[in-house]
């Protein structure tokens, strides 16, 4: 399959088939995430264009569109208009995650390949990326994950074409930044800053843009769909603890206690950087992370370590620890029996290769899981860790707008587990805000031992 997907990224890109990402002559409308990941799945078609590429981009454009339309009036979502708007947004984060899973491993082996054939497809791709007029211009910030990729991908290049194609993505990289910068003051300006009080004003370019998306992308078929999952029964007096008992969501902390924690890595970029940035601020945590992103298991059931599990390694010898996320990132509150167990086993024999890497941690892929799931866990020794404070770092691109959000949630709930990922930049970008801001608030931010055990600070802990 992945050899399947490379081949369709570099038809695609040598055809230099892009043109508009919404209302583009000749095209409909954009394909449903599932339909588009399927298409670049396939042989490559007969026909001499292969346009198979351009609809996976175009969907996952319409995805972050999408995200950020479900969010735009966040402050009004309560009950269950917030967790049906929840509910859609981890179905949309669970097809992007997969398109760009796809997305970033094709680019990565076109960047491998000889220059006169590396150089026009990439080459195509950023003229898509900068000059399509249907783009929007605050779309350009869905681009950032793919333009990091391909950046540092041609690190080892030292040639004069690999030379002038970084400087190119510096300078979009550049671009990025400036919007993004301009987004997130604009956000300041309005709400005084992470945590203040809002002066009333507007975000007009912000605003603009969200009426921009409206006027041509829906969500109205997303909400409501289904039935949530059913919680986990109340215990029993006087029971032996129960899986759901010993599952932990950060609400039976003590007060002003935070515990950190990441999911979806290890990515070959952002799972490093947060790491420098936790060891600098001598802050502990916990990754979650997915199985594939490690390693197959072959045949015979012996683990084949990917470079992912060379990055975990890194994690678990500077003092972090890690946890199972499944395999594929799957909503296992869907699956039983074997398809259900498999996710959980695989995970947990490709942690147990890596050295130090295994624990008794596990978290549910958004959270979602009944007693059947719960109890899965248990031949395994595993703990359900969730948590109470979500940065919607999925959902967000603005970084000051996720750092508000975090602090409010903090407020309110007075300790916990505090939930980002590592597969793209916004934590990074967070937490050197929020860190020293609540420890000057008085937090202190422990972490959890394998056993999944709150590990407090010497100056804190009981003797």
């Amino acid at each position: 399959m992945a050899r399947a997907v490379l081949g369709l990224l570099s038809l695609a890109l040598a055809g230099g088939g892009f043109i508009a990402v919404q209302r583009g002559a000749g095209h409909g409308p954009v394909q449903a995430p599932q339909a588009a990941a399927a298409a670049l799945a396939a042989p490559p078609p007969a026909a001499t264009r292969d346009d198979r590429l351009l609809e996976a981009l175009r969907s996952d454009l319409q995805l972050q569109r999408q995200l950020i339309l479900l969010f735009a009036d966040e402050g009004r979502l309560e009950g269950r208009a917030r967790a049906q708007a929840l509910e859609a947004g981890h179905r949309l984060h669970h097809d992007r995650r997969e398109l760009v899973h796809q997305v970033s491993a094709a680019l990565r082996t076109l960047t491998a390949r000889p220059a006169a054939q590396r150089d026009p497809e990439v080459q195509a791709l950023l003229d898509w990326m900068e000059g399509d007029p249907e783009l929007l211009d605050l779309d350009r910030l869905a681009f950032r994950d793919s333009l990091r990729t391909l950046q540092h991908a041609l690190e080892p290049d030292p040639s004069p074409a690999g030379l002038a194609l970084r400087l190119r993505l510096n300078r979009d990289l550049g671009t990025l930044d400036r919007l993004e910068r301009e987004v997130d003051e604009e956000y300041r300006q309005v709400f005084g800053g992470p945590g203040q009080a809002a002066p009333g004003s507007s975000r007009t370019r912000w605003d603009a843009y969200v009426a921009a998306l409206r006027s041509r992308v829906s969500v109205a078929g997303l909400l409501p769909r289904g039935e949530e999952p059913a919680p986990p029964p109340s215990p029993t007096p006087g029971a032996a603890p129960t899986p759901a008992q010993r599952e932990l969501t950060g609400t039976e902390f003590p007060e002003k206690v935070l515990v950190l924690t990441f999911d979806d890595g290890p990515h070959p970029l952002y799972t490093g950087e947060l790491k420098a940035l936790l060891l600098r601020e001598h802050v502990p945590a916990v990754f979650f992370e997915v199985g594939r992103n490690l390693g197959v298991l072959d045949g015979s059931g012996q683990a084949r370590l990917s470079h992912g599990a060379a990055l975990t390694e890194d994690l678990v010898q500077a003092g972090f620890v890690v946890g199972n996320h499944s395999y594929t990132h799957a909503q296992l509150s869907k699956e039983t029996g074997a398809p259900l167990d498999l996710e959980i086993r695989e995970t947990d024999q490709l942690l147990r290769a890596i050295p130090g890497a295994h624990s008794q941690l596990f978290r549910f892929p958004y959270g979602a899981r009944s007693a059947p799931q719960l109890q899965a866990l248990v031949p395994y020794h595993l703990r359900s860790v969730l948590w109470n404070i979500d940065s919607l770092d999925w959902a967000d691109p603005v970084p000051s707008s996720v750092a508000d959000r975090v602090l409010k949630a903090i407020a309110q709930e007075k300790r916990g587990i505090l939930l980002f990922h590592d597969i793209h930049d916004r934590a990074g970008k967070v937490l050197p805000v929020l860190i020293p801001r609540l420890r000057a608030e008085g937090y202190t931010f422990a972490g959890l031992d394998p056993d999944g055990a709150l590990v407090l600070p010497q100056s804190l802990a009981k003797p």
